[in-house]
């Protein structure tokens, strides 16, 4: 039986992992989105400090996300 077809979990398990790698890079995105829409408040309304942090998160995750394509790659 060595040469017999996968059965439907293996298929299975290899749909699971692109769709989770989908469902995180849209939280990562959401998380992007929401940093930049607090980031560009806080600078209409002279909050500078907060957009900093804001900015700071912002680059953190963008580095994270480089990182973490590259680890997939």
């Amino acid at each position: 039986m060595a040469g017999a077809a996968p059965g439907p979990r293996s298929r299975r398990v290899v749909r699971e992992v692109p769709m989770a790698l989908g469902v995180f890079v849209v939280v990562l995105l959401s998380l992007q989105m929401f940093l930049l829409t607090v980031g560009v408040d806080a600078l209409l309304s002279d909050e500078d400090r907060l957009a900093w942090i804001c900015a700071g998160f912002s680059v953190l995750l963008a580095a994270g996300s480089v990182a973490f394509y590259r680890f997939l790659r």
